[in-house]
């Protein structure tokens, strides 16, 4: 079903808690949507709650900070990124931020000739499905609307449009790329160490004036520049040494310091007599640095130039990360990516018949006489793609999970509502689902994702609603395989190592992939040695708040007492986490965790109504009586804030997380 284009209110900046503040690595069941409602009901004097959002979100504290909640998710096989969930009260400040200098942000990201992921215009369009009823929604990766292509996308991803490619890959398949290949013999890629940890919250005003200004003029408070300054310290316990990694927001502040730095280099390379795009070419998006030259000369000194300009800024060059080609411009990564490319059409050639009538039309599935050896042969030939090279396996992983998702979901999208009586059409058909979850699993498991967590999700949820539309009699089946494929990911060497690896904090890939298992029903429940192998239940480990509401969520109301151990120890965390919530004003993992516990169906009654009386002490606020606690939890109960308690919530949840930009 085609969607159709609606116009966004412009007016309505707090929608700004949906694209700017939120992040986008975080578990399935989270979104910032119910916060965003919440808030909308207290602009508009409708709120349930407005004394609760009166103390907490807006009024004043003494502090004059609030304190991050700081996580982790998986960036290689041996390392970690480390993202940051901003306190409420924190993201609601920068409503008022934007709806006074949303301008200055775009005139402030307008300076440089090298970036190619800038804010270009206040995002004015999106797309909606014309029945939200319908199962055979769309998930496409857009990320950011582009500028030019804003009215395509069906959702709300991202306050501003943007120029002019969203996505990095995008660049090197771009004819800019290309046309830069044929001019210039030298290519060198550059990257920004640790650029995020390596801003100086003050520097924004050196990029918008200049070091010296700035330092003269500190008294102007109200400034752009001052304001963004202030507002990413209070974000982040007052810290003007690095920045919180995760909210658009920050990619924004970076930006704009970042283009100063692009500005500087042009001038620096002028007096040097070499002139952009004549002499050389620089395209930077986001902290990948890519310089193109005539001359490994050239280059030398572009890169001493761009060296001198980042440490005036606080930043430097990681020297281990640059790579330097001559023509053709092809490293290992995009070698092996041609060549998968190669095999992956051969395989798409073996899944379906050629129907050359009419491409838009569903296509027709193949038979697989056996999906073990296609399986195998394929992976092999992925294997020897990325010989020679370490670290191309796992971007050839991602790329192929990626793509092999999306072909099941457009599949079975375009294959919802037809009419599929054959016997051998329907047989063709459970054997492509079948080999393709098989595929995605696979690739997961090896090089599990924060990204292809949210595809395996979105996976699950199309391939069981497909089945049960046209293969009911093997609904059962498809669920089966999944629950196989998923115990044999928790059980693989990978999945251990990367647990250990992390200080017993559970994966935010692991949670993902048990909430995505809730949705094969109760029939398909993970064991409880399982989840004990996901989360740390022991008595000395303290659960986080992502980990305490994914439990929750998967465990639900556990009428039979499956879980009771787990269910005790995640209840037990929360009880830990929030023993003391006298800093409920400044703590976003408490205050995150308060409000969830206090939406969530699955805990007792007394244990809620001792956190709302505990809420009011910490806020000040006249203890309620009994009665009025008991009318508080009901309405506590009816919306929720950050976490989706229902499953039916949770295919929105996918679809959005789709559409947006992972760090």
């Amino acid at each position: 079903m085609r969607g159709s284009r609606r116009r966004v209110k412009r007016e309505d900046f707090s929608r700004i808690l949906l694209t700017e503040t939120a992040t986008y690595d975080v578990p399935l069941t989270f979104s910032n949507l119910g916060f965003y409602w919440h808030w909308k009901k207290f602009e508009e004097n409708k709120s349930l709650f407005p004394d609760v959002i009166i103390k907490l979100l807006i009024e004043n504290d003494s502090k004059g900070y609030t304190i991050p909640f700081h996580y982790k998710v998986r960036k290689n096989e041996t390392s970690y990124r480390q993202l940051a969930l901003i306190h409420p009260k924190s993201q609601i400040s920068f409503i008022e931020f934007y709806k006074k200098f949303d301008s200055q942000i775009l005139l402030g990201c307008s300076g440089s000739r090298f970036s190619i992921r800038y804010p270009s215009a206040v995002g004015s369009k999106y797309y909606s499905r014309e029945n939200p009823d319908t199962p055979t929604s769309k998930y496409k990766s857009r990320g950011i609307a582009a500028a030019e292509h804003e009215t395509a996308t069906r959702y709300l991803t991202s306050y501003f449009a943007y120029q002019s490619h969203t996505r990095l890959h995008r660049f090197f398949d771009s004819s800019d790329f290309r046309r830069l290949e044929k001019k210039f013999m030298c290519f060198w890629s550059l990257d920004i160490a640790r650029c995020f940890d390596s801003v100086y919250t003050h520097s924004i005003t050196w990029a918008l004036k200049n070091k010296g200004f700035s330092k003269n003029h500190r008294s102007v408070a109200n400034a752009f520049g001052a304001v963004f300054d202030r507002l990413m310290q209070a974000a982040n316990y007052n810290e003007t040494a690095g920045i919180i990694i995760g909210p658009e927001v920050s990619r924004i502040f970076t930006e704009i310091i970042l283009q100063e730095v692009d500005h500087n280099v042009l001038a620096a390379l002028e007096e040097r007599g070499l002139t952009a795009e004549k002499d050389y070419a620089i395209r930077r998006y986001v902290d990948d640095m890519f310089i193109f030259t005539s001359a490994e000369s050239s280059s030398q000194i572009i890169l001493s130039v761009i060296n001198d300009a980042l440490k005036e800024y606080k930043f430097n060059l990681n020297a281990s990360k640059t790579k330097k080609l001559t023509r053709p411009f092809i490293t290992d990564q995009s070698r092996a990516i041609t060549l998968a490319k190669l095999s992956y059409k051969a395989l798409t050639d073996k899944l379906f018949q050629v129907d050359g009538h009419d491409p838009s039309a569903p296509r027709k599935t193949k038979y697989i006489f056996n999906r073990h050896h296609l399986l195998t042969s394929f992976l092999l030939e992925l294997k020897a793609a990325c010989s020679g090279t370490e670290d191309s396996y796992a971007v050839v992983a991602g790329y192929i999970l990626a793509v092999s998702s999306n072909l099941l979901i457009g599949f079975c999208d375009k294959n919802y509502t037809a009419d599929l009586d054959d016997d051998k059409e329907r047989a063709r058909n459970r054997q492509f689902i079948f080999f393709i979850l098989e595929l995605v699993f696979h690739l997961h498991t090896l090089h599990p994702t924060s990204n292809s967590s949210v595809k395996i999700g979105i996976v699950i949820q199309r391939a069981c609603a497909f089945f049960e539309t046209h293969m009911p009699e093997d609904s059962n089946a498809v669920r089966s395989l999944i629950y196989t494929l998923a115990n044999e990911s928790f059980e693989s060497g990978g999945f251990a190592s990367a647990s250990k690896d992390n200080d017993n904090a559970s994966t935010l890939e692991a949670l993902n992939l048990m909430i995505a298992l809730k949705g094969l029903g109760d029939n398909f429940s993970l064991a409880q040695q399982v989840i004990e192998k996901i989360v740390d239940i022991r008595k000395e480990y303290t659960m986080s708040y992502f980990e305490i509401v994914a439990l929750l969520y998967y465990i639900g109301h556990d009428k039979d007492k499956i879980y009771k151990k787990v269910k005790d120890a995640a209840v037990r965390s929360l009880k830990q986490k929030l023993d003391d919530i006298s800093d409920l004003k400044i703590n976003s993992e408490k205050a995150h965790l308060l409000l969830d516990a206090l939406s969530c169906p699955y805990l007792e009654e007394a244990t809620q109504i001792r956190l709302i009386q505990k809420m009011h002490l910490a806020l000040a606020l006249p203890i309620p009586t009994a009665l009025e606690i008991s009318a508080l939890r009901n309405q506590f109960l009816r919306f929720q804030w950050f976490t989706t308690w229902r499953s039916v919530d949770i295919v929105n949840n996918l679809e959005k997380k789709a559409l947006l930009p992972s760090y």
